[in-house]
């Protein structure tokens, strides 16, 4: 009879294994990988790899994620029942913190995301002068943040124009580009999927794309 209890035991304790789970910080969830901080933001690098889940984990801020590739999830708030989230690649969504969760990739591909945590706002420095380039767009907007996505082409570039706003840039595509800013010799870098910046403001550039493959960009910028 002990034999067989030990057994049944055993068998249900792989059953539900996290829903028994405590809660942890985000900053000690193990697919969350945090690569940089300073008093305005967290940044994570996000990996779930195919069919694994994350622990149910607490965001205490409001926090923005960009998706890097396409993925497939069940997301599962705790104490409720897991629903569908699919997003796409550069897909940037918004979430009102604090947030208690947890998200399984049910595809056989990894899942990734730039997970950015607002710590506080530095607040506008100077006037800003819009990006009016044809590859620009406002995509999400709120009291918080105001998320900005560009799109250039090989040999396309924006105007020059003024950030007054601090913001973290992350890139989606492996492209090279060069950075120009007044009274200052011009920047050329190169970005992989999942790179990103942080940037202070107030910041007078314009970028080029010198590469041959499109660049792609979202640009998170504190109210």
């Amino acid at each position: 009879m002990l034999r067989l209890f030990v057994f049944i035991a055993v068998a249900f304790s792989g059953v539900f294994p996290i829903s028994a789970q405590a809660p942890v910080p985000v900053s000690n969830e193990p697919r969350h990988h945090l690569k940089f901080e300073n008093e305005y933001v967290r940044v994570f690098d996000v990996v779930v790899p195919p069919g694994d889940a994350t622990l149910y984990h607490i965001h205490s801020n409001d926090y923005v994620f960009v998706s890097i590739g396409d993925a497939t999830l069940k997301a599962q708030a705790l104490g409720g029942q897991p629903g569908d989230l699919i997003v796409k690649d550069g897909e940037t969504r918004f979430t009102k913190g604090p947030i208690t969760h947890r998200v399984t990739n049910v595809v056989n591909t990894p899942f990734r995301n730039i997970t950015i945590e607002i710590l506080k706002s530095p607040g506008p420095v100077g006037t800003a002068t819009p990006d009016n380039s044809p590859g620009h767009s406002i995509v999400l907007e709120n009291d918080r943040v105001r998320v900005e996505r560009l799109i250039l082409e090989p040999g396309q570039s924006t105007n020059v124009h003024t950030h007054n706003l601090s913001a973290l840039s992350v890139f989606l595509t492996k492209s090279k580009v060069q950075v120009e800013s007044p009274n200052a010799k011009p920047e050329t870098i190169e970005y992989k999927p999942g790179d990103f910046r942080w940037r202070a403001a107030p910041v007078t550039h314009s970028i080029k794309n010198i590469g041959t493959t499109r660049f792609e960009a979202v640009g998170v910028d504190w109210k």
